[in-house]
């Protein structure tokens, strides 16, 4: 490995100790909109033959209890490149990448 391939894996495991929160918009609003939400995101999973996350129950916990503003779910991530985002870009979702330290 060289050095520079050795810096830029550095960066890349720093990046990833920065919190990165996912801002998705919801296609409809309330708890409707969040089942709808995870429904579409079950039926991404299934339909692309991915392994169910073994987080999963704990995650439809979490986005069922969480604060919506301004029509935004806002769930944390670790990198841009999460199967979350994949997911929003797939289905139509609007969606922002807010950094955090």
């Amino acid at each position: 490995m060289s050095e520079e391939e050795g810096n830029e894996e550095e960066l890349n495991d720093e990046e990833s100790v920065f919190h990165k929160k996912l801002k998705i918009k919801l296609k409809e609003k309330g708890k409707e909109g969040r089942i709808t939400l995870l429904k579409d995101y079950l039926d991404y999973l299934i339909r692309a033959n991915k392994t169910l996350p073994p987080d999963f129950p704990t995650f439809v916990r979490e986005i069922m209890g969480l604060d919506e503003r301004g029509g935004f779910l806002h769930i944390r991530i670790w990198h841009e490149n999460s199967e979350l985002v994949n997911f929003a870009t797939a289905r139509g979702y609007e969606y922002k990448i807010d950094i955090y330290d």
